[in-house]
């Protein structure tokens, strides 16, 4: 697949090490890596490949061949959380970064824009995924950083809104923690836990990780700068992308769902 071209960009093929080599991509294979576990990981042995094997990067940041950062959005707090545009007309655009230095200056880090639920994030996964694959993570949570076990109550139990899709963007000490967190508790989840025969809720451990990263910054207070999302496709058309004053109300219309219900059960109790 064509990708648009910047100095900044280096493509990662994921789960090299299962599939025949893209030429001019970096293989996520190589060095210290877990690339065969793709299929439950997903775009994670990228992450792990970055966090294991790059040297002297300042910054980092991840995004997917078909997702990227919308950096031009001039009002990403009413925007939706991701929009989609012809995969041509994106990649005759030249890719607008911004100067990444001065925006980390007041922002530990850039995610994408928070999906809002009409219901608890730890409800949502247990809709969509496996309600006891849940359970046995935050079980890992407690056993093995109970310091997290509050910001996990915090933004998964008590909150209907999350980032999700695995992107981000930080300086590498920043970068380096959360990692070394994060493949602590999912090695530890993949040992108790083996992925679902259904190859949807086989990639259990990506879907886990995209909830993580809200609970790593609620703990660690970091200052978030999100950004919605842009993403290229094929079949593009009108109709598929929403207005900023729909996402708006969108996002009212459902906290409002969430905080009506969680007052109903806490005054049932």
């Amino acid at each position: 697949m064509a990708l648009p071209q910047h100095e900044y960009f280096l493509p990662v093929q994921a789960g090299a090490a299962l599939h025949a080599p893209i030429a001019g991509y970096q293989p996520d294979s190589s060095g210290d890596n877990i690339s065969r576990l793709n299929p439950h990981f997903c775009e994670l042995t990228c992450h792990y490949w970055a966090w294991r094997n790059l040297k002297d990067t300042d910054i980092v940041g991840l995004n997917h061949y078909r997702r990227y950062f919308d950096f031009r959005c001039r009002w990403p707090q009413f925007a939706a959380d991701k929009r989609f545009v012809p995969t041509a007309a994106f990649l005759r655009q030249p890719y607008h970064f911004p100067d990444l230095e001065q925006w980390l200056r007041t922002a530990d880090i850039i995610l994408p824009v928070a999906r809002h639920w009409r219901v608890s994030n730890t409800q949502q996964y247990a809709s969509y995924h496996i309600a006891a694959d849940w359970q046995t993570l935050r079980q890992i949570v407690a056993e093995r950083s109970p310091q997290y076990m509050p910001a996990f109550v915090k933004t998964m139990d008590r909150s209907n809104t999350s980032v999700g899709y695995n992107m981000f963007v930080c300086r590498w000490d920043i970068f380096d923690a959360y990692s070394r967190w994060l493949f602590d508790l999912l090695f530890e989840v993949q040992r108790r836990v083996p992925p679902a025969a259904d190859p949807v809720q086989s990639r259990i451990y990506g879907y886990m990780s995209e909830r993580l990263v809200n609970v790593f910054c609620a703990r660690h207070h970091l200052r978030v700068r999100h950004v919605p999302l842009v993403m290229p496709i094929d079949d593009y058309r009108p109709g598929l992308n929403i207005s900023p004053l729909h996402a708006t109300w969108r996002r009212l219309a459902d906290d409002m769902h969430f905080h009506i219900n969680t007052d109903r059960q806490e005054q049932g109790k």
